[in-house]
């Protein structure tokens, strides 16, 4: 019964087999297709039930009728199939409303309509009458409403633009600007406290716009269960689309002003914290939040109150509905999953009963929670702004912000749209070889029928969500854009499957949403990319990355890699070592620590490493002192400068700095594949903000980048 099944998994868009990092085809498990089936909602237990599943399948395509969502470009018009008898004639309309209020509706005979994809289903042949829609008048989203057949449905209608705004080589954004990258939970200082915030962020991109930088780059800032459950992963948000109120500019905001925000209390406990070897962020969000309590209380007492009022009622960003929810978990202490049956139901909300403190009848401490969490997203949404403002003025570098790729399994989200998930499998990564063993991030993957059928509302809040602050929007694992790699509840790693997405629709929607915010799209197509991505990214405008890392100079007399006019160029991520740690090879030693290689590959990459660091000596003009003490820090410095200078005169359209590479910090911010293992996303700067950005240090490597200016 192999082939049902596979056909099956082809039809329900599930790879049946990939290629592999050896560059050997893998196949799927027959126990992953079935679970991964299961997941999608195909009632199979065995692959007896395949065939079954198979006929019912396409008896529900053609029973749909017309595709969900239906895409043109670059000011074309749109092709309607409509899926019907092909022996039968009879009227179809078509009615459209556009998003500018205008409409259109046309009519006809189905016999008028050319015909393709003709098909036997139940003795009779069906095929798809194509309806050709005129151009819309404007790019957007589109409602088509349809009628043919004694059968009617609607469509979404994306019209978009063929490229993303500031198209590689990102006209309009450079070309050959340059920027900074630095988590802010890293940037910490005495007004911070034990992490960054936006005063930080702030301070930052001034400071660069200052030397002509054009771009401040740091981690995702969405939501996260600070409390309980905890989890400051930046990629494992509690939402994404809702930011991070631990990262409040709270000295301006706070009721008290400054004698509240520098009370002797509070300035020892930011102290304290700023000692602390590792964030704290327990600690760092009970003394912040007992602040946002007050200030949300006294905001809602006075003039801001109608403004909050009208922000929480607000249906395109739901913010109301997202703080009942954070309200519920913080009064229950516990994540969705764990409240009574009532609640994890998710009840719908009466915003007037929710504005009159009644959330779910679970008392005041959670109408006061709830008044909490909407005045903090107003906040943040009114900093974030002021900040993309004094950057649309030249005042201070444009935010790059990152849009992860999927959300905590606990997510607002999961809780209200839980038929938008795959609840029984988790996003990941094939085995590879570094990973042999393949990686399970623990996130829920859409489900890629269902997130169609519901006109990707969902994907559109959550990429204009961010591209409304942001200058440029990096796309973590665009290639899932495409497919994404699922792993069945119960299995390893190892066994999971790739379940593919409507690309073209995703891209579309990219396009609409980078040019309405004047945003550019920045895809992140580091590690296993399959053959289809490049061209994909290149035809739709969006830039891919250079990592310097791995594009060292490895032999004698080899060259520095260089980037293309299409990329972002940086030297390192947040998930490779920094240029120090690389350098010294403590990423290679940390490999053979987490058991990820053994001695004699240890062994030999030390060597491969000695001979990498002597010719990138060679390759970015280190001086002959330095090149005399090749494990020592001259040169270590010297090889960052000469690689960032490279960077910078080269073709890419941008250049990024790691900032903490300045003072050759040599621990990553994360290692991929760890969780516990490694303190990842709670190492601070070495240094304190003031410090880093007064070091000379820093000043050279901004300086090197700022050769991208010319």
């Amino acid at each position: 019964m192999t082939q049902p099944l596979h056909a099956l998994a082809a039809a329900a868009g599930v790879d049946v087999r990939y290629v592999g990092w050896r560059g050997e085809p893998v196949e799927a498990s027959q126990e992953a297709l079935l679970a991964i089936l299961a997941a999608l909602g195909h009632p199979v237990s065995s692959p007896d039930d395949a065939p079954a599943a198979l006929a019912a399948a396409g008896r529900a395509w053609w029973d749909e009728g017309a595709p969900p969502v239906i895409v043109s470009w670059g000011g074309a018009g749109a092709d309607l199939p409509l899926r019907v008898r092909a022996d039968v004639d009879g009227d179809w309309e078509v009615e459209v409303a556009h998003e500018d209020g205008s409409a259109g509706a046309w009519r006809g005979r189905l016999f008028e309509l050319d015909a393709s994809g003709h098909a036997d289903r139940d003795g009779a042949v069906w095929c798809q009458r194509h309806v050709a829609l005129p151009a819309a008048p404007a790019h957007g989203y589109h409602r088509v409403r349809w009628r043919c057949g004694g059968a009617a449905g609607q469509a979404l209608w994306i019209a978009a633009p063929e490229r993303a705004f500031g198209a590689p080589p990102l006209e309009g954004v450079g070309p050959r600007t340059w920027g900074a990258f630095a988590p802010l939970y890293a940037l910490r200082s005495a007004r911070s406290g034990g992490a960054g915030d936006l005063a930080e962020l702030s301070r930052l991109a001034r400071h660069l716009a200052a030397r002509g930088g054009r771009w401040v780059a740091t981690l995702p800032m969405l939501a996260a269960f600070l409390d309980e459950p905890c989890e400051p992963s930046p990629y494992a948000p509690a939402s994404r689309l809702a930011w991070n109120e631990l990262y409040l500019d709270l000295a301006r905001v706070v009721a008290g002003g400054a004698a509240e925000y520098d009370a002797p209390a509070l300035a020892a406990e930011r102290a304290r914290l700023l000692a602390e070897p590792q964030v704290d962020y327990r600690g760092q969000y009970r003394w912040r939040r007992a602040l946002i309590d007050r200030a949300a209380e006294t905001a809602w007492q006075g003039p801001a109150r109608a403004a909050l009022e009208a922000f929480a009622r607000d249906p395109a960003r739901a913010v109301g509905d997202y703080a009942a929810f954070r309200a519920i978990g913080e009064v229950t202490r516990a994540p969705w999953s764990r409240w009574p049956e009532a609640l994890r139901a998710a009840p719908a909300f009466d915003v007037d009963a929710l504005l009159a403190g009644d959330v779910a009848g679970q008392g005041p401490a959670a109408a006061a929670s709830w008044r909490a969490h909407v005045w903090s997203q107003w906040a943040m949404d009114g900093q974030l702004g002021a900040l993309k403002a004094a950057a649309d003025a030249g005042e201070a570098a444009a935010l790059y912000l990152d849009l992860p790729v999927g959300v905590n399994r606990d997510a607002w989200e999961v809780w209200r749209q839980r038929e938008l998930f795959l609840l029984d499998a988790s996003a990941g990564a094939p085995p590879d070889a570094l990973f042999l063993g393949g990686q399970d991030w623990g996130l829920p993957p859409l489900h890629p029928g269902r997130i169609r059928a519901a006109g990707w509302d969902y994907v559109i809040r959550c990429v204009r969500h961010h591209v409304r602050h942001a200058g440029m929007l990096r796309v973590d694992h665009v290639m899932g854009l495409h497919r994404l790699y699922c792993v069945p509840a119960g299995l390893r790693p190892t066994d999971g499957v790739y379940v593919r997405y409507a690309a073209d629709e995703l891209y579309a929607i990219l396009c609409v949403e980078s040019h309405r915010a004047g945003c550019a799209i920045v895809g992140e197509d580091l590690g296993t990319v399959p053959d289809y991505v490049p061209p994909a990214m290149r035809r739709h405008g969006l830039a891919g990355l250079f990592v310097a890392q791995f594009a060292m100079a490895w032999r004698a007399g080899d060259a520095l890699g260089r980037a293309a006019p299409t990329q972002v160029a940086c030297v390192n991520t947040h998930d490779t070592p920094t240029f120090a740690g690389w350098w010294r090879g403590t990423d290679l030693d940390d490999q053979r620590a987490l058991g990820l290689i053994d001695d004699a590959a240890h062994a030999q990459g030390r060597v491969a490493r000695a001979e990498a660091r002597r010719a990138t000596c060679a390759a970015a003009g280190v001086s002959a002192a330095a090149v005399a003490e090749p494990d020592g820090d001259a040169a270590c410095a010297e090889a960052l400068l000469g690689v960032v200078r490279g960077l910078a005169a080269g073709d890419a359209a941008v250049a990024l700095v790691t900032l903490e590479d300045a003072w050759l910090e040599p621990a990553p911010q994360n290692v991929p594949g760890t969780s516990l293992e490694r303190p990842n996303w709670r190492r601070p700067f070495a240094l304190d903000a003031d410090a880093a950005l007064a070091d000379p240090r820093t000043e050279a490597l901004l300086a090197a980048a700022a050769r991208a200016g010319g």
